[in-house]
């Protein structure tokens, strides 16, 4: 059987979480964490780190956080930025890259979506559905996401 590696991110220009799934089971996971002041100089080690994940893993896919266009303007222009270039990337390895929006998987894992509900409220749900279906207690909701991403993108394609 080929193995079927996927790559999921929620990134950012100072932490991106990552998570890695071998035929649609969680193998590895963590955080790419940058504190320069420099947001060029955060976006390349980032990009150069996801392009070690490339190198080490050889996905077949890599699932991204779609960019919500909610914030301010240079926010949403090096988050854009930083997903382009992951894009590119991903087009360069020959890699499937697919964004999926924060609601998507948040509907797709059967979590909560209401406006209503604050963003530290919706980040602790998502820390917990990793919490009881991996047993993973991890309190780096940039790595909870990219789990609960790749996750969405295994039930999506499982279904299809």
């Amino acid at each position: 059987m080929k193995n079927n590696i996927i790559i999921s991110l929620d990134e950012s220009t100072t932490s991106t979480g990552y998570a890695i799934f071998k035929n649609d089971k969680l193998i590895d996971y963590g955080a790419i964490v940058e504190k320069s002041k420099n947001l060029l100089e955060r976006a390349n080690n980032i990009i150069n780190k996801i392009c070690d994940l490339i190198r080490e893993y050889t996905p077949n896919d890599i699932v991204l956080e779609n960019v919500q266009i909610t914030m301010s303007a240079p926010t949403a222009k090096s988050l854009m930025g930083l997903q382009f270039a992951i894009e590119i990337i991903a087009f360069r390895n020959n890699i499937q890259c697919t964004a999926i929006r924060t609601a998507h998987w948040r509907k797709v894992l059967g979590l909560s979506n209401s406006p209503k509900i604050n963003r530290a409220t919706k980040k602790k749900e998502a820390m917990d559905y990793v919490k009881n279906k991996y047993n993973i207690n991890e309190n780096i909701d940039d790595i909870t996401d990219a789990i609960c991403i790749g996750e969405c993108f295994i039930k999506e394609r499982n279904v299809n």
